[in-house]
């Protein structure tokens, strides 16, 4: 009995010992954090499969007046990395805690190097540097650089994933510009300000109710309107997690339709595509 009890309990004690083998064999990659899921797309295209990337701002939050929670926070040790937008408004109340909480955290700009002033000479303030093509490929070259510096062994392997990833964006850029190079009007009213860059990259003007952050006075209300009337302006852009009574005041008043966009939505590509079929649909009814 005695030598049957000890080859059972030999046997279990193996299968434990190979099963936390394989354990560890298996364990979870790394993890990146990113401000926002759009970050987490470019990242993950690129990071494959050495690193897992979580994002900072959830689904349906703003990242203007986002705060991380405590979990959060603790959650956050467990970085490398942290790609940031740049000047994002949680990003600028929230970095110096979050860097002083996770001191061996790598902090990366992944806006760093992205011209900010226009042809006209003005400096340009709107955060939302991604919502463009050729600001997605100076984004995608500085996280490469970025998860080369924390993991230089797959420096290859990441470097495979960014001609692809250079790839997406030079098609969806040709697809934009097939789509709007034949629209009547090059302007558009918009309630949040975040296509000041994806404007410039397709020589379209950018009609914004909101100013600096704010709702607009009565005065400014009223130049939105003139202004989108002027130019012909036939749709109004918003999102889901922005909200005013404004909207509907201007689109009445200027005859625009009311669409959603998604400048914060994961698939950078799609979200993409789907403002340059609104603005098309818009422009040949």
């Amino acid at each position: 009995m005695k030598r049957k009890y000890f080859t059972l309990h030999s046997a279990l004690f193996i299968l434990l010992l190979l099963t936390s083998c394989g354990m560890t064999d298996r364990r979870p990659a790394p993890t990146i954090t990113v401000s926002i899921e759009p970050l987490r797309y470019f990242t993950e295209q690129i990071a494959g499969d050495r690193f897992q990337v979580a994002t900072m701002v959830p689904r349906g939050s703003s990242p203007e007046t986002f705060e991380p929670t405590a979990k959060q926070m603790v959650n956050l040790s467990g970085s490398q990395l942290f790609l940031k937008v740049g000047s994002l408004g949680f990003e600028q109340t929230w970095m110096s805690d979050m860097k002083l909480n996770v001191p061996h955290m790598i902090v990366v700009n992944s806006s760093e190097g992205i011209k900010r002033i226009d042809a006209d000479g003005s400096y340009i303030s709107d955060p939302h540097t991604w919502m463009s093509a050729s600001n997605a490929l100076a984004i995608a070259e500085n996280i490469y650089k970025a998860l080369v510096l924390v993991s230089s062994k797959d420096s290859a392997y990441f470097k495979q994933n960014l001609d692809e990833l250079k790839q997406t964006i030079a098609s969806t850029d040709a697809a934009i510009r097939e789509k709007l190079d034949t629209i009547s009007s090059r302007s558009f009213v918009i309630h949040h300000p975040a296509l000041t860059f994806f404007a410039l990259d397709y020589g379209l003007k950018q009609i914004a109710i909101e100013q600096d952050g704010h709702e607009p006075s009565a005065q400014t209300l009223e130049g939105v309107i003139s202004q989108a009337r002027e130019e012909g302006a036939k749709v109004l852009l918003t999102q889901r997690e922005l909200d005013s009574r404004n909207i509907g005041i201007v689109a009445k008043a200027t005859g625009t339709s009311v669409k959603e966009i998604n400048p914060l939505g994961y698939d950078w590509p799609k979200e993409m595509l789907t403002i340059a079929d609104i603005l098309a649909e818009a422009n040949n009814n």
